[in-house]
């Protein structure tokens, strides 16, 4: 018996120094696809050992700074920090991970709102960068490093993000392998939270879900075929296809050629490989110039699913930032999906796409017709979803179909979606401010001719006006209400000629103002990526004047030459000298003093 015990005890300690995943040698022996990759995996063979750094008590949650095991690497535990807050109120909860973004940290008051909602939630500090609390305790990841290097996690091992699947001295395999991806472990560390979640007591097991925020966005795409989750909600991230280019020569816009191992990444790791067997309900809430999710991998991607729960929610003319009415959609599908609320979400607004004679007809018929706050139509035919300008396209409302017509042209694609907003039962408190709707989107229709040729573009000019906001901002974005920005200058409808100057019509009102102009050219095609360019001139005086502002006006961070055409994101700030402060843009008003931006002939 003695004996006994004393193999069982050693058998015990060998397990306990283990590594989590042993290396493979053989080419043979490497996963093949997703499934592959995932199918001996066990999330809960391995001790989490939760340690309790610290806990904050308020009348209505209770929040805990913790860390837990990831597993064992390379003969070393990878351990990640997390903020883990419930509901004080009896009863088991549904619940959540959270995974941040690139370049971004857990944070103690979003778990806490979430606790509010109703959601015991974790969200996870993967990245290892100091949490706002200054708690010294923080993730180690050990002998592996799946983070962005030294400028945020102080124990980094490489000097930033690893891209491809080659090894090193910090990967799985000495071959190359679809384990030595960062995802593999960022999506292990999600699989632990999740186990974590269902060791909970006051967690209900059955009703978990899983989100994240860009880089967390794809972290939640590749853990989402773990069949206990029950609905899933990628932010700004996750998509399939990141080895795809754009059509039309766009070059840059795709991870392509990081991979010498193609695929092995497309089969393995990329999202597109995921999926389609994702079988739980995915809310996808991204903006429609997402740099991240791009817009088209978006649909390309949610029509891999083997269901129709989903759904696409989009902040129009923003990159990298869901607004309000997207920020709520979040809140509508895990309380319908994990709670006990009967919570009535429309489905996607069923749409229609055809083109004859040279005019596309596109129609969307959204659903939940009296809580419909409003529907947009918008087109492109720039086949560069970051940077493309939307275009508003006039409809027709019949019964409950609103129809648009739209030209197409010979060698261009076309991209065109419908944009539902719906009123909200009441106000909805978000972490930051509130909203009383929600946006869902239509599916996008796309015409990608074989023979496209983007120098077809430039015939479409016909207009020197940019802006007379005679429709407010709409066509514009902006985080704080001051500052606006607007892809405008890619739409091919204006006449970007190199001869023209931009010309503000400004009416200062006897006050002393200063305009600031902020061009960029990011995510352009690589050879049209001129950097960024800066203006800045007083104004002053009691009548309406017009600004005039050449292209050698402004300075660059590049020994380049401004270029109309070559201008992706276009920003205006005008600073009031008397309230010391930004007007705000957005607010109708202020369009008596900033009136009308267009390029024009030199006078």
């Amino acid at each position: 018996m003695i004996k006994f015990l004393l193999l069982l005890c050693c058998f015990s300690l060998s397990l306990l120094g283990r590594d989590t995943l042993v290396p493979i040698n053989d080419p043979a022996k490497l996963p093949k696809s997703a499934i592959e990759l995932w199918q001996d995996y066990d999330p809960h063979a391995e001790p989490l050992e939760v340690k309790i750094i610290k806990e904050w008590k308020t009348d209505e949650v209770t929040t805990r700074y913790l860390t837990y095991k990831v597993g064992r690497f390379k003969g070393a535990d990878s351990r990640i920090a997390a903020y883990y807050s419930l509901p004080n109120k009896p009863g088991k909860h549904p619940a959540f991970v959270w995974t941040h973004g690139g370049g971004q940290r857990a944070e103690k008051d979003r778990s806490v709102y979430f606790a509010t909602q109703g959601f015991a939630n974790i969200d996870i500090n993967w990245l290892g960068r100091s949490v706002k609390e200054d708690i010294e305790i923080n993730t180690d990841w050990g002998k592996v490093d799946p983070t962005q290097g030294p400028r945020f996690y102080s124990k980094a091992l490489r000097k930033g993000w690893k891209v491809n699947l080659l090894p090193d001295e910090f990967s799985i395999d000495p071959i190359a392998s679809p384990r030595n991806s960062n995802w593999v472990l960022l999506s292990m560390a999600g699989r632990r939270a999740i186990t974590f979640l269902e060791k909970q007591p006051e967690v209900n097991a059955d009703r978990i879900g899983y989100t994240g925020f860009s880089m967390g966005g794809m972290i939640t795409a590749l853990t989402a075929i773990d069949t206990r989750l029950k609905a899933v909600a990628p932010f700004v991230g996750g998509t399939g296809f990141k080895d795809v280019d754009f059509p039309g020569g766009i070059v840059g816009s795709s991870k392509r050629l990081h991979f010498q191992n193609l695929g092995m990444y497309q089969n393995v790791i990329d999202p597109q490989s995921y999926w389609p067997h994702v079988k739980c309900p995915v809310a996808f809430i991204t903006s429609s110039n997402d740099f991240h999710s791009t817009f088209e991998r978006i649909y390309r991607s949610m029509d891999l699913l083997p269901h129709n729960s989903w759904r696409v929610s989009s902040n129009v003319h923003y990159n990298h930032g869901p607004g309000p009415e997207e920020w709520a959609v979040l809140n509508l599908w895990f309380k319908k999906y994990l709670g006990d609320e009967e919570i009535v979400i429309p489905e996607t607004p069923p749409s229609d796409f055809s083109i004859d004679n040279g005019m596309a007809t596109f129609s969307v018929s959204p659903k939940e017709i009296d809580r419909l706050a409003g529907v947009k139509i918008y087109y492109s035919y720039d086949p560069n979803s970051r940077t493309r300008f939307w275009h508003h396209a006039e409809a027709e409302k019949s019964g409950n179909t609103w129809t648009s017509k739209i030209p197409v042209y010979p060698k261009l694609p076309l991209y065109v979606f419908g944009h539902c907003t719906y009123h909200l039962d009441q106000e909805m408190t978000l972490q930051n401010g509130s909203s009383t709707a929600f946006s869902i989107n239509s599916k996008e229709a796309i015409h990608e001719p074989s023979n496209i040729d983007l120098k077809e573009l430039s015939k479409l000019a016909r207009t020197a006006l940019i802006e007379d906001f005679s429709n407010g901002t709409t066509d514009w974005a902006s985080r704080n209400g001051d500052s606006i920005t607007t892809y405008k200058l890619q739409s091919p409808m204006i006449n970007r000629s190199n001869d023209k100057v931009l010309a503000f019509t400004i009416d200062p009102q006897g006050r002393d103002h200063t305009l600031r102009l902020r061009l960029g050219s990011s995510f352009l095609s690589r050879e049209n990526n001129l950097g960024n360019f800066t203006y800045n001139t007083k104004i002053s005086g009691k009548d309406p004047q017009q600004v005039l502002i050449a292209r050698k006006d402004f300075k660059g961070e590049k020994d380049k030459e401004l270029e109309w055409a070559k201008i992706s994101t276009f920003n205006v700030t005008l600073v009031d000298h008397t309230e010391r402060k930004a007007i705000k843009l957005t607010d109708p008003e202020t369009h008596a003093i900033l009136k009308r931006i267009e390029l024009i002939d030199r006078p």
